[in-house]
């Protein structure tokens, strides 16, 4: 995995030869190109696209043959170090970036062995021919670059790289590829995490406002940062990586190499569309609810919206509910008023970070006062009846009395009643009218008890209330008719 070379030419002769010289033991075959060939102004020595510099024993299509064609040729095997390189490229998927090929020349010729300019190189120069199509364009130009110092090498008789050029490819190679889009991703490696959708969106608008004809590379290398950072992304950040691959990708689909300003600009404009996903999803919940919203209800969404410390506590995420609730007042008890409205009390004195956890906290605190249902067993019962659709049943709603006043705390007639008769009042038109009257009958058993002064049912009564309750809608049966 050698590529340099000691700038000790004593060191280097121990290490292994590393300039060939010409003598008449020699075969007549050998390459003059790769001996004497003088380098022209350029450099290059004829280099071709790909990686390919001339030889004698050059086969149509192809950098080297398959193995050595004459006794006696320069022909060295291909290099351990660099095949592991490859490897790794090899399992990984989709196009090699110019970053992801520079990295494995580095590593792959990073050995001090004298082979840079040979074996190493031989590896890399085959691999990058069976593999052309998932290079990109800038990774030919990285295997170009290699091409070019190695040839340098072989000119001068020389079967690795000097440390002093092989440090020069390095730093030419690291050039290659979008320039504004690496230093705007450099900017973002530099922000705590999660990365916000905004934080990302102003990075990509950085990156790609050059109009340098690089919008495929720009493309390319936030995709590859954000595969891997994706530990770090928000859901908002990866939705604004998703829009950026949807606009790139229809503008170079019809043959341009940047974003023309029209799609520029829906671009940009579809990332201030993001939003918060957190909140979204959040509230997409209580959109699938039926009914009224408690103050639990929102609660729960508030603290599922805003948890994510994605720093939008007191912007987008306090927007989302805002127009949420507006289109939907209709909806919201007036415990869930009062939740909504201590978020915006704490949203509005949150600095630009939004919400420390000591506040979040004290937030939470307080919203919790504001409870639309008293009793958690209730509560959960009730919820099982707002996610059904259409009207609930006698059976259904005698089902949800059962497990929400039988848990044997003694408040079936007090907060356990007190909270399904709030329910009713706000969802009333969704009772089917078998379910009407077992309401009618849980009131009669209720109201029985307070008037004894109790704020539980009997258990003997709350079971003779059930299976009243399980009678409703079953057809009366018919009178007996005696024989005389």
């Amino acid at each position: 995995m050698t590529t340099r070379l000691t700038s000790n030419p004593a060191a280097s002769a121990v290490r292994t030869p590393v300039r060939t010289a010409t003598n008449t033991a020699q075969p007549a075959a050998l390459s003059r190109a790769e001996l004497t060939l003088p380098m022209p102004a350029n450099g290059r020595n004829d280099i071709t696209a790909g990686g390919c510099f001339p030889r004698d024993d050059f086969r149509p299509g192809g950098c080297f043959p398959g193995g050595p064609t004459k006794p006696g040729g320069d022909w060295t095997p291909l290099d351990l170090g660099a095949l592991v390189e490859l490897g790794k490229l090899d399992q990984s998927k989709g196009q090699v970036s110019a970053e992801q090929f520079t990295d494995a020349i580095k590593n792959g010729t990073a050995d001090l062995d004298g082979q840079a300019a040979s074996g190493e190189f031989r590896a890399f120069a085959e691999w990058a021919q069976k593999n052309a199509d998932r290079l990109t364009p800038e990774a030919k130009q990285v295997m170009d670059i290699y091409a070019k110092y190695a040839a340098q090498s072989k000119a001068r008789g020389e079967s690795g790289i000097p440390q002093a050029d092989h440090a020069k490819m390095l730093q030419e190679m690291s050039k290659v590829g979008d320039q504004g889009a690496k230093k705007a991703l450099a900017g973002l490696d530099k922000l705590p995490s999660p990365i916000s959708g905004k934080d990302l969106a102003k990075a990509i608008e950085r990156g790609v406002k050059d109009k340098d004809g690089q919008t495929s590379a720009e493309l390319g290398a936030f995709q590859e940062w954000a595969k891997k950072n994706a530990s770090k992304l928000s859901p908002e950040a990866k939705e604004v990586i998703g829009l950026f691959e949807k606009h790139a990708n229809k503008a170079t689909a019809t043959g341009d190499k940047d974003l023309s300003r029209t799609e520029l600009n829906n671009m940009l404009r579809d990332f201030k569309k993001v939003g918060d996903v957190s909140a979204r999803n959040a509230l997409a919940k209580l959109d699938k609810e039926n009914g009224p919203v408690s103050g639990e209800d929102m609660l729960e969404a508030i603290k599922q919206g805003v948890n994510d410390n994605d720093g939008n506590s007191t912007t987008t995420e306090l927007k989302e509910f805002q127009q949420w609730a507006k289109k939907n007042a209709d909806r919201l008890t007036p415990e869930a008023k009062k939740v909504l409205e201590t978020y915006e009390k704490f949203a509005k004195g949150a600095g630009k970070d939004g919400l420390t956890q000591a506040k979040y906290d004290e937030m939470l605190k307080e919203m919790g006062q504001h409870k639309t249902f008293r009793d958690d067993s209730m509560r959960k019962a009730l919820e099982g009846l707002d996610v059904k659709n259409g009207s609930i049943a006698g059976k259904d709603l005698a089902e949800a009395i059962k497990a929400g006043a039988g848990d044997h705390d003694g408040q079936a007639a007090g907060v356990e009643f007190a909270d399904l008769q709030k329910w009713a009042r706000d969802n009333y038109s969704r009772l089917g009218p078998d379910a009407r009257k077992v309401l009618d009958i849980y009131e009669k058993y209720a109201t029985k008890a307070m008037a004894s002064g109790s704020t539980g049912i009997d258990n003997s009564e709350f079971q003779k209330m059930l299976k009243e309750m399980s009678r409703v809608g079953q057809p009366a049966p018919r009178p007996a008719v005696l024989a005389v």
